[in-house]
């Protein structure tokens, strides 16, 4: 039954951000709202490849999977390991581990560029050396006119994405646990 689906995966993830905060951001998985938020501006049919970046329990990655162009590729990582055996069961997908291999993992697969990368991993309470390795991985990674959206709690990162990136975009949403900031960003400073 989909109702207990659901519950099973929010205690799931409530479980995960009490044990391992530094992984997971929030208590709860995120909004509908803030999904539609970080998903609203993407050209579907220009985008022919995907990372998405701290997946948790797949609520991005499933409103990814039905908007995507049906030959797109997606590439998921989750470091959690529970959360990514659930995703792969859920998704069918392979669900990669650390968002820092991204580079790695893209030419593994024929790719060195992504049109699209969406990222859900709470910067402000990884470790300062992680968040500079994944988005050095991002720099390379992203397609000279891809489009980075990440969202935040805070705006703690603005600086960092206004360093990395010519245009960054915010937006509030407020209907989410907690409230979060949507950063829409274009342009890879070289």
């Amino acid at each position: 039954m989909q109702v207990d689906k659901n519950l099973r995966e929010k205690m799931l993830f409530i479980k995960k951000f009490v044990t391992e905060p530094r992984t997971i951001g929030s208590v709860t998985p995120s909004s509908t709202q803030l999904v539609d938020s970080m998903l609203c501006n993407i050209d579907w049919g220009r985008v022919e490849s995907i990372a998405e970046l701290g997946a948790g329990t797949g609520v991005m990655t499933k409103a990814i999977m039905k908007r995507k162009s049906k030959g797109s590729r997606l590439f998921v990582f989750e470091i959690e390991e529970d959360l990514r055996r659930m995703l792969r069961y859920d998704t069918g997908l392979e669900i990669y581990d650390d968002a820092r291999f991204l580079p790695g993992v893209l030419d593994n697969n024929g790719l060195s560029k992504v049109d699209l990368i969406v990222s859900s991993l709470p910067y402000a309470v990884l470790p300062h050396g992680v968040t500079e390795a994944v988005l050095r991985g991002v720099s390379a990674s992203l397609a000279e006119d891809g489009r980075f959206v990440a969202f935040q709690y805070s705006l703690h990162m603005k600086s960092s994405f206004e360093k990395l990136f010519k245009e960054v975009k915010t937006r509030f949403v407020m209907m989410n646990i907690p409230p979060a900031f949507v950063y829409e960003c274009r342009g890879i400073r070289k």
